[in-house]
This record gives C-alpha cells, sequence and structure tokens, in this order.
C-alpha cells in the first residue's frame, strides 16, 4: 500500500457503491462523525487512481468534507 495526500478533486464517490448515503443527522452518521473527532482519522480513504473512484471510505469522505 502506498500512502499519499493528493487533492480532494482527484476523488470522487463511486456510483455503484451499495451502501447507504448517510445524511448529516442520520444516527450513523453521526456516530461516525463523533468518533473520527475523539480518535482522530485513522483509515485513510481509498481510492482507485485510473478512475478517481473511492473503493473504501464513502462515508468517512463526506465527514471529512
Amino acid at each position: 500500500m502506498r500512502i499519499e495526500k493528493i487533492p480532494v478533486t482527484k476523488i470522487k464517490p463511486a456510483k455503484y457503491n451499495p451502501r447507504k448515503d448517510l445524511k448529516p443527522g442520520d444516527p450513523a452518521y453521526e456516530k461516525l462523525k463523533r468518533s473520527m473527532t475523539e480518535f482522530g482519522y485513522v483509515e485513510p480513504i481509498i481510492w482507485n487512481e485510473e478512475t478517481g473512484n473511492i473503493v473504501g471510505g464513502h462515508q468517512r469522505y463526506k465527514i471529512l468534507l
């Protein structure tokens, strides 16, 4: 695995993401947000360099925006 910082403009949510689209106010969204606030950002967003699609971390991506 290679970890690097990239501009957020290079990352886009994958249209085929099977997970529910969480929004502020949803219990799962707020729980993840609290966890990230308390423990920090500990797991990177995984993305496909060729397509720019997020492979893992759609919900974290939304919270970080």
